[in-house]
């Protein structure tokens, strides 16, 4: 293995992404919750109503995705994080002077969203890409830990009462331009001041180098490898928006209180920190691929606890796994599409991935709760979603034998 320079600054840059990434995500799902009675009162806004602006952050996430992807390209990381940073801080000042509740969901889809995406998971796990070689799933497992999705919500129920809705929207807007500085010390890539990748000279790095081949975006449209990734991320990806949605009602359905409903949503949420570094030390490990295996068949196999007449104890273990595994996954992905497609084309690949799997994060949610409402319970949502994950298991199984070929292929040409 190839360790690091002397001088090696790929450290400093895990810590900012680690920042960057964190805030962009902890604020605005962190303090939605605690701040939407406040929308609801201010604004005169129904439960309907006030439940768009986190959907509106996910569509602008992803429809923005491929054009991140080239901007990272053309603008740099570095100003990609920045005019992220920018977006977001100018709209929760917007927030702060919005009008009305339409305007409210305007600002969240326009500018709240963007700025997530563009200070968010695709240019920081571009970053780091572009510095670890080697170690890559650990150092994505770092800067995916969501620690500010846990520690905002109590920041925020702690100062709403002493500074009011508008009060906290000032805050989060300071917070976001504070980051600025930070930002303007990322350096996008170990070469563009002399240094190489953490593991440049080893094995992965030749495979890596291997398929790093240039790969027009219409063509990864007809890639059988690329298009494997999408479907199984979307049915993986999308049964985890089903869970944020359904399981308070699912679990109160069978009996149990709001209260314990709501702890196991928040058990589960808060395991995805030791989940992001779990599965990245698992993707360094044994592959990316294996990694995103492992992850749909324990899902899927836990799944079927959701629905089986079982303690409360059990549900406790249930939520613990499946926040792991819904922790662990952009991770592992992450390192699976890198290897798959190199660090030069990594940006452009997750942001057309991020685009096609829209649909999925949409539509399996709504798909659940209308198969509740045909049989009367989540029976057959469970098993659907089941199904969904032994589906996406095949398609990393496909995708990890494609990383194979390649490496089979890189070694035999240095044979030669």
């Amino acid at each position: 293995m190839s360790g690091p320079a002397p001088h090696f600054s790929g450290g400093r840059m895990v810590a900012i992404a680690f920042i960057a990434q964190n805030l962009a995500v902890g604020p605005t799902y962190g303090a939605f919750g605690p701040l939407l009675h406040e929308f609801e009162r201010t604004y005169g806004m129904s439960r309907a109503m006030v439940s768009l602006p986190l959907s509106l952050v996910v569509l602008a996430g992803g429809l923005m995705a491929p054009i991140i992807g080239a901007l990272i390209g053309r603008l740099t990381i570095r100003y990609t994080l920045m005019l992220g940073a920018v977006l977001l801080a100018a709209g929760y000042v917007a927030l702060a002077l919005a009008p009305s509740g339409i305007a409210v969901l305007a600002i969240y889809g326009l500018m709240i969203g963007p700025g997530i995406a563009m200070m968010g998971m695709l240019p920081n796990a571009t970053l780091v890409t572009n510095w670890y070689a080697e170690r890559q799933g650990v150092m994505l497992g770092i800067v995916n830990m969501p620690l500010m999705v846990m520690a905002v919500p109590l920041a925020t129920a702690w100062a709403l009462p002493y500074l009011g809705l508008k009060g906290v929207l000032i805050a989060l807007a300071a917070l976001h331009a504070a980051i600025l500085p930070l930002l303007w010390l990322v350096i996008d890539r170990p070469e563009a001041i002399g240094e190489r990748p953490y593991g440049a000279d080893g094995p992965i790095a030749a495979a890596q180098a291997a398929a790093a081949r240039p790969v027009p975006m219409l063509s990864l449209l007809v890639m059988p490898v690329f298009l494997l990734t999408v479907v199984g991320s979307g049915l993986a990806v999308g049964a985890g928006v089903t869970k944020m949605v359904h399981l308070v009602p699912l679990v109160t359905e069978r009996g149990w209180t709001l209260e314990q409903a709501a702890l196991l949503s928040a058990i589960s949420g808060g395991t995805g920190i030791a989940g992001s570094l779990l599965f990245g030390w698992l993707a360094d490990r044994f592959g990316g691929g294996a990694a995103l295996i492992l992850n749909c068949v324990v899902q899927a196999a836990v799944w079927m606890i959701l629905i089986l007449p079982v303690g409360y104890g059990v549900l406790i273990l249930d939520a613990v796994v499946i926040g792991m595994c819904g922790g662990g996954f952009i991770t592992a992905k992450s390192v699976l599409v890198n290897h798959l497609f190199g660090r030069a084309a990594f940006a452009r690949v997750m942001g057309l991935s991020g685009l096609l799997t829209v649909p999925f994060l949409f539509g399996m949610a709504p798909l659940a709760g209308w198969l509740r409402d045909v049989t009367g319970n989540y029976g057959l949502a469970v098993g659907a979603h089941m199904a969904g994950f032994a589906i996406a298991a095949a398609c990393f199984a496909l995708a990890a034998f494609a990383i194979g070929r390649e490496r089979r292929g890189a070694m035999a040409a240095e044979a030669v």
